[in-house]
């Protein structure tokens, strides 16, 4: 980790960062990409890289992984290509955060790891960089030429009420003990006019005793019937005389009944937006991916092709 700290500080001198492709000698390259060459290495490279990340994979699933993290490989290559064409750059502000970003959720001994699967930290390094450069170009390309006006938010919700339905819901406190000896403790605490809430974290042995019993507003349809109509009688703030079940010993306080509603087009236009940008995004960038991708000139050597197997079918080298 030492030597990777003297990487991020020291590596790169420039303000900016050109991500240039890997050397690839003529004897080890798989594909060709618009004339820029890649080698079953670094294939296997990102291959080794998942195995880290995803260590869980069955091997059953191998073959389809492959042929899925290969065009991975080959749309990366095609955005970095579109990438310098259009004269993007990484600074270095962005370089040092992708790799402080990438570090932060790893385990302390990752170049072990990296080491033990046969990959190089420069290795990793470019993979990260490359992604970076991608997402950069995704974002100035297509993200954020998408866009959602306000009438299509409308237009959305008047054409899906039934899904802005609030059902009826009850928040309450609730307190739960199983021996009878400690409900007496309990009952002993709120005649001296101990606080419910503070009751509920001290005795209760229900999962929300640590938020002094509040379940917050829960659904009525989840409230079993006998619950229902102990909560119906209660004013808010008043607390319930005795249940007792298989459970144990309950007390309710009631806080506040929710009728059932519509939510208001103010209270859901922001969720909508979201998901009607997400959503243009996601078409905008699978016509602009398929668009890059009709222009290039993808060859696989013909050698390589039963590595690849049909991921990349009708681009084989003859």
């Amino acid at each position: 980790m030492a030597g990777l700290g003297l990487f991020l500080s020291g590596c790169f001198s420039e303000p900016t960062v050109d991500v240039s492709p890997l050397p690839v000698k003529a004897s080890k390259v798989a594909v060709v990409v618009n004339g820029e060459p890649i080698s079953l290495e670094e294939f296997d490279n990102e291959f080794r890289l998942m195995k880290i990340y995803y260590s869980a994979v069955s091997e059953g699933d191998m073959r389809a992984i492959k042929l899925q993290l290969f065009e991975q490989l080959i749309n990366r290559h095609l955005m970095v290509q579109e990438a310098r064409r259009l004269g993007l750059k990484l600074t270095q502000a962005e370089v040092d955060e992708t790799f402080r970003g990438a570090l932060k959720d790893l385990p302390d001994d990752f170049i072990v790891i990296l080491k033990n699967e046969g990959v190089s930290v420069a290795v990793w390094k470019h993979k990260l960089l490359e992604e970076k450069l991608a997402q950069k170009l995704v974002q100035k390309e297509v993200d954020d030429k998408a866009k959602v006006s306000q009438g299509e938010v409308e237009e959305y919700y008047w054409a899906h009420l039934g899904d802005y339905w609030l059902p009826a819901a009850v928040r309450a406190r609730h307190l739960v003990v199983q021996r009878y000896e400690k409900f007496q403790q309990v009952l002993a605490a709120l005649k001296k006019g101990n606080d419910f809430s503070k009751i509920a974290e001290t005795f209760s042995q229900d999962p929300g005793s640590a938020q002094g019993g509040d379940w917050q507003f829960m659904n009525t349809d989840r409230i079993p019937a006998r619950y229902l109509t102990v909560l119906a009688k209660l004013k808010p703030g008043e607390i319930s005389k005795p249940v007792k079940d298989d459970f144990g010993y309950h007390l309710f306080q009631l806080i506040q009944w929710r009728p059932r509603r519509m939510r208001t087009l103010a209270e859901v236009q922001g969720q909508i937006h979201e998901a009607l940008l997400k959503r243009a995004q996601d078409e905008r960038f699978d016509q602009w991916m398929m668009v890059l991708k009709k222009n290039a000139k993808i060859k696989v050597k013909e050698d390589m092709a039963p590595v690849v197997g049909a991921a990349l079918e009708g681009h084989r080298e003859k």
